[in-house]
């Protein structure tokens, strides 16, 4: 009898316990929700005065934290990625621009620049006619390329894009878009061989709303502000090293840009 009271003592406490718990995380989700709600808002009231508007959809971007990282050209990745997609009985040509292109005897060919663009010329034979069959065929004829975990899907237009992200956000404009066309696969955008390396020991926070006022600050009056997601850009290619610059990728009513975070200068976009 003694030992049942003793459970019973021991039940109410870890009920009072449990409860005041639950209490104590319902009163910091409230604190964290109104603080983000007055945030919001005073977001909204700034951005408002410099005559841009959100969308209803809209919420702020969380932010992130995201190294410095860099990208440098190889020729062996090069030369791998030649003998992977064309075979081994290869031709090189150096161009006065720092160029390299690969051919084979039978017309197929790759040609690397410094700056991490390229040109890529397959046979393929018959290509299929519905989007899927083509996803199914890049993947088969890009199997060697080095795609660092990224994928294919087909666009609107009928290309195929291969994209892939670096440091768990996107490399907005690291893509190749592929066509085919008479039994080719021709393949053309920037992208680095070899994956991109850590400059310094230490990451970089990226606030969402300080990003968001910056933009609002320099966008022209009746913007509308659809999305925004924090990411990497290539930046200029140097001594054959490309830094990769973090960016947000904002959408609105007029089209795409990149607010590049170094500078805090808008740079209008291509790639979506």
């Amino acid at each position: 009898m003694q030992w049942d009271k003793v459970k019973t003592i021991l039940l109410a406490i870890l009920l009072v316990v449990d409860s005041f718990l639950a209490w104590n995380l319902s009163q910091n989700y409230l604190i964290s929700f109104r603080r983000s709600h007055e945030t919001f808002e005073n977001v909204c009231a700034l951005v408002g005065e410099e005559g841009v508007q959100l969308a209803n959809e809209f919420a702020i971007p969380a932010g992130g934290t995201l190294p410095a990282l860099e990208a440098e050209r190889s020729i062996r990745a090069e030369e791998e990625t030649a003998a992977a997609l064309l075979g081994e009985s290869l031709e090189r040509e150096e161009g006065e621009d720092g160029s390299a292109r690969y051919t084979n005897h039978s017309g197929e060919s790759i040609l690397f620049q410094r700056d991490g663009t390229m040109e890529i010329r397959l046979h393929v034979g018959e290509v299929p006619e519905d989007r899927n069959g083509c996803v199914q065929l890049a993947e088969v004829t890009f199997a060697g390329f080095p795609m660092h975990g990224g994928s294919f899907a087909a666009a609107e237009d009928g290309t195929i894009r291969l994209t892939a992200g670096v440091a768990g956000v996107q490399l907005f404009d690291r893509a190749l878009e592929i066509r085919f066309e008479d039994g080719w696969a021709l393949a053309r955008g920037r992208w680095t061989l070899e994956l991109p390396y850590t400059t310094t020991g230490s990451s970089v926070y990226y606030d969402g709303a300080d990003a968001l006022l910056t933009y609002a600050y320099q966008a022209p009056e009746n913007t509308v502000i659809r999305e925004m997601t924090l990411g990497y850009c290539l930046g200029e290619e140097n001594a054959g090293r490309i830094p990769l610059v973090v960016c947000w990728r904002i959408r609105t009513d007029k089209g795409v840009e990149y607010l590049d975070t170094s500078k805090t200068t808008i740079l209008t976009g291509e790639i979506s």
